[in-house]
């Protein structure tokens, strides 16, 4: 056999035999078997779902450990208001005691005020700058001194506004009242006037959702004026009506230890697992309203500590326990939260390892394994080299090389 026809041969076995050692060099480096698609397209295939399946988790595990955090802070702040309610309901009772001095009931009514501020301040907790109990408005604090009296922006003596001034279409009107808890909100139509929202204001004090006395009337500045009487616990009051311009609550018509709830009823769900979402809030309404009247327990027990009749005192102190009561069973929901979120994140853990090892026997390779690759791949590579040095002149061996 002639000497060049064994070249093409020679050239392809060391070439192999070069390309199986710089496999099994790259193995040992990257502990990976698969290095690209065609190593192993069936293992590609499995490796990219076992991916996408890894970016899920780990997507689900970041949203559990942020609302553990926004969560347990949510939690901590409840249990402070449960604190300060049974301290409400001590001081209430002390307070109905016949044989106590006026001065000292005084005193039990500014303990109780300073209750009141920690149930508000923790009504208005916050987590990274959005507050968590305003439902889905979470930029501003849920809950607000409450006024008598809100007056539009637009409007003066010389042009005042008029019952037949035409509303915005689309905007909306919102007054939240302390005493019932509620929030009633108007929606402008095309063709809406001030007359058509005082129709509205009107039909919500008969439906109960604004306290008896609430109106929307023109005052002698010509602005539109919406509040209650001088004996109302107070609203507070917003709009995004152009013609009416921006509301704010008249100069001295703040009500004491009066609040009311600005934030909405949305409640949000956030995905924590491929078939699982946690609702990550109880809006404040139904915590902190109309749904335990915590904060109005407080304020009429503070009402009648200051009036001195025992008797009121009594009856409002029964009604700050009965708001704890139900305060207790509404604040269920987000501590099973925190408590699903903790097996959750056990599961999530457990998920990530398993993806790990699943991703790690589709493409990759032992240490040991890698080792012993590479050491039969330097024995292959070097027999190779061996033989072509003996079925090849040396000068022409070291060309090819």
């Amino acid at each position: 056999m002639r000497v060049t026809s064994m070249i093409p041969q020679v050239q392809y076995d060391i070439q192999q035999s070069a390309s199986s050692l710089a496999t099994a060099e790259q193995q040992v480096s990257t502990g990976l078997r698969v290095q690209q698609l065609s190593d192993d397209p069936s293992a590609s295939a499995n490796m990219v779902r076992s991916l996408m399946e890894s970016a899920n988790v780990d997507q689900y595990t970041k949203n559990v450990s942020s609302l553990q955090s926004s969560m347990q802070t949510a939690s901590s702040a409840l249990s402070q208001v449960v604190t300060a309610m049974n301290s409400a309901i001590s001081s209430g009772t002390a307070g109905a005691s016949d044989s106590l001095a006026a001065s000292n009931r005084d005193s039990i009514a500014s303990q109780v005020e300073g209750l009141l501020q920690t149930v508000v301040s923790s009504a208005n907790t916050s987590y990274q700058g959005s507050y968590l109990f305003g439902g889905s408005a979470s930029s501003t604090p849920p809950f607000v001194p409450a006024s008598l009296s809100y007056s539009s922006a637009n409007g003066t003596a010389s042009t005042p506004l008029t019952t037949s001034t035409a509303l915005t279409a689309g905007s909306e009107t919102t007054i939240s009242d302390a005493s019932t808890g509620e929030s009633f909100t108007y929606t402008a139509k095309s063709g809406d006037t001030i007359a058509t929202l005082q129709q509205a204001v009107a039909g919500a004090v008969s439906a109960g959702t604004l306290s008896a006395g609430t109106t929307a009337t023109i005052n002698a500045n010509g602005q539109l004026s919406i509040g209650q009487g001088s004996s109302g616990s107070g609203v507070a009051v917003s709009t995004n009506d152009s013609a009416l311009g921006s509301m704010s609550a008249d100069s001295g018509t703040q009500v004491a230890d009066s609040y009311a709830y600005v934030g909405n009823s949305d409640v949000n769900h956030v995905s924590v697992g491929s078939s699982l979402s946690v609702a990550s809030n109880v809006p404040g309404s139904t915590l902190f309203g109309n749904g335990s009247n915590t904060i109005a327990s407080l304020t009429n027990l503070i009402k009648a500590l200051k009036g001195g009749d025992t008797t009121a005192i009594s009856t409002a102190t029964q009604a700050v326990s009965s708001a704890l009561t139900s305060f207790d069973t509404l604040r269920v929901p987000l501590d099973e939260g925190v408590s699903e979120l903790s097996s959750q994140e056990t599961y999530l853990s457990s998920e990530t390892i398993t993806l790990t090892t699943q991703q790690t026997a589709l493409t990759g390779i032992s240490t040991a394994e890698a080792a012993t690759n590479l050491a039969q791949a330097e024995l292959d590579n070097n027999a190779v080299l061996a033989a072509a040095a003996k079925a090849l002149p040396q000068t022409l061996l070291q060309y090819l090389q």
